[in-house]
């Protein structure tokens, strides 16, 4: 009887080794990690951000967008849902001051979302009706990279990083004179 008991302590013990091993070897449960957005200096990608208004009639509805890329930055103002562009300004930009921006965006955290998140939390649509949408992308040729989104009312949306800083970091972009004088005029 005491051998019969040491088989099969044995045996229990040889099974526990083999799922600690197999779980060991499962592969990593920690998230992927992100590569760092100074990656995309050099390629054609570029960075994005929309603030959209208040959710009120499409001829009162008004957004902005800034997008920047290594040889231009972009501000555009906004008319209705479908986005009719109001007015548009370009300025030059350089790879360096590129890699600068960038760098500046993942320390703010502009790469922390959930990328994971279900269908519904994915679409900004009406939510923070009375506030601000703001939707932060990645886009190289046709693809979009990243795209998440956060709201002027708080605690909303697939985005993790700092609207604050990543906001004030794209509106800087923009000569402040030309930013003052096309934002201003915006009901957001």
């Amino acid at each position: 009887m005491r051998y019969f008991l040491g088989f099969l302590a044995s045996i229990g013990l040889v099974i526990l080794v083999f799922f600690l091993v197999l779980r060991g070897l499962g592969g990593n449960n920690n998230p992927a990690e992100v590569n760092p957005l100074t990656d995309y200096a050099n390629t054609d990608a570029i960075v994005r951000m929309t603030v959209d208004g208040p959710i009120v009639a499409d001829e009162q509805h008004q957004a902005y967008r800034i997008t920047v890329g290594r040889s231009e930055t972009r501000i555009e103002t906004l008319q209705g849902y479908q986005y009719s562009t109001i007015d548009s300004k370009t300025y030059p930009n350089n790879q360096e001051g590129y890699t600068n921006f960038l760098r500046a965006l993942d320390i703010a955290g502009f790469s922390k979302g959930n990328p994971e998140a279900d269908s519904q939390a994915e679409d900004e649509r009406g939510v923070c009706a009375f506030g601000s949408r703001f939707v932060y992308e990645i886009v190289k040729g046709t693809s979009q990279i990243q795209r998440y989104w956060a709201t002027s009312c708080g605690g909303q949306g697939t985005f993790k990083g700092s609207t604050e800083n990543v906001k004030r970091l794209f509106d800087k972009q923009v000569p402040t004179a030309d930013y003052a004088k096309m934002v201003s005029r915006l009901r957001l």
